[in-house]
């Protein structure tokens, strides 16, 4: 596994191909006869492949029959993922990334210039010795001529970058973008924020303490970042500061429905549940359409062993939102309760469709099967389970003692 950073301290030619391309298949032994003029320059070139590892074998192949030297690595899923948002964030018409696309990247490893179309040799070579080191040179290089700027300096949106990054997934690039954001300016609460509650989504709780507090203390009206201290708070059992945190939110704003959810929750997990039903029953009133509130409501009344009112909440929270895995799960569980089995089994099957890699459903449902006299069906459902998590500490006693059963 490589990393880009290695070649911090030091530009480099970022070029990512698909033997798909013809533009690909011609240009790449050209830069190879460039290559050792490039690195004189202290300009090595790194060529990433983006036809994913079922194509090694091709990749290799095409390298050797065309000698390239270079330095060629294949691209992860999430590295192609990530690039192509970088890539639309580039501009403000986001577009998709196109192939092929080279990146010349400075010494901090920015993106100093992208290049769309095949590469000038020598335009690259002068590109590089030209990199702009001030924001004056890099408005310089983007103006087609020289001018009076009037309104807005340029600048990138780090933000809503940073959350479509942790939207799909990709949170070590986000935790890069928030940290950048922090850098560029230290006593922006919101980029704080981002970067705490990025760090709380990780469990890095100190790091996310540090952030948030500090976020806290430039926006002392910002309730989201109060209620986030709370959440953090909670995650590391300290339970009266959670309370009070919640509390003064819901003071300053009493139809919060995020706050009354999180007291709710923290209610449920001591133990106080008239309490949580109070503060629940109070944000579903609020807001009776969030998937979540009616999940923990549901989850509520489901420890009250108050079945009716559980299933009508899980139920609702499932018809919100089809893929909910923790509710789909919770749902089968209280039916399996009522010995209602087949109605347990469908929970159970729609929550693995949902999220293939939660384990509860998988033994919830071997369970299910069990119980229904069809021992081979949750012998298959626990060997399905082992084949995602081999070493799965439940499911193998359990496979275990049923195939060991006469």
């Amino acid at each position: 596994m490589h990393a880009l950073s290695i070649f911090r301290g030091h530009p480099v030619l970022l070029h990512l191909w698909t033997l798909s391309s013809p533009v690909s298949q011609k240009e790449l032994p050209l830069y190879e006869r460039h290559r050792s003029r490039w690195a004189r320059h202290g300009l090595p070139l790194v060529a990433v492949n983006v036809d994913g590892s079922g194509e090694a074998e091709k990749v290799r192949k095409f390298a050797q029959e065309n000698r390239l030297s270079f330095l060629i690595l294949l691209a992860t899923d999430d590295m192609l993922g990530s690039y192509n948002v970088l890539y639309r964030y580039l501009y403000d018409r986001h577009r998709d990334l196109s192939l092929p696309t080279s990146f010349l990247i400075d010494e901090k490893g920015f993106i100093a210039k992208v290049y769309q179309e095949p590469l000038d040799p020598e335009k690259v070579v002068a590109d590089a010795a030209a990199i702009p080191q001030t924001q004056a040179e890099r408005v310089s290089k983007a103006l087609p001529f020289e001018g009076m700027l009037y309104g807005a300096s340029f600048s990138r949106n780090l933000f809503s970058y940073g959350a479509e990054l942790v939207e799909r997934g990709y949170l070590d690039q986000a935790e890069e973008a928030f940290k950048l954001a922090v850098s560029r300016d230290p006593d922006s609460a919101e980029a704080r924020y981002n970067l705490g509650t990025l760090y709380l989504r990780r469990r890095m709780w100190e790091q996310a303490r540090d952030e948030l507090r500090r976020a806290s203390e430039l926006k002392p009206d910002y309730l989201v970042i109060l209620n986030n201290l709370g959440v953090l708070a909670a995650q590391q059992g300290r339970f009266d500061e959670a309370l009070v945190d919640f509390e003064e939110v819901i003071r300053a704003d009493p139809k919060n429905t995020l706050a009354l959810g999180n007291l709710g929750d923290l209610y449920r997990q001591q133990g106080r549940l008239a309490d949580a039903q109070q503060a629940l029953e109070r944000a579903v009133e609020i807001n009776p359409r969030d998937p979540g509130l009616n999940y923990s409501l549901g989850m509520v009344f489901a420890q009250k062993e108050e079945s009716d009112s559980a299933r009508e909440y899980l139920e609702k929270a499932v018809r919100l939102r089809p893929d909910y895995p923790e509710a789909l799960n919770n749902l089968g569980v209280l039916h399996l309760r009522l010995r209602h089995l087949d109605a347990a089994a469908k929970d159970f099957e729609q929550c693995i469709r949902a999220a293939p890699a939660f384990d509860e459903p998988y033994l919830n449902l071997a369970r299910v099967y069990y119980l229904s006299g069809r021992r081979q069906d949750a012998v298959q459902t626990l060997r399905q389970l082992l084949e995602r998590q081999p070493d799965n500490a439940k499911a193998r006693p359990l496979l275990d003692r049923l195939t060991q059963q006469p």
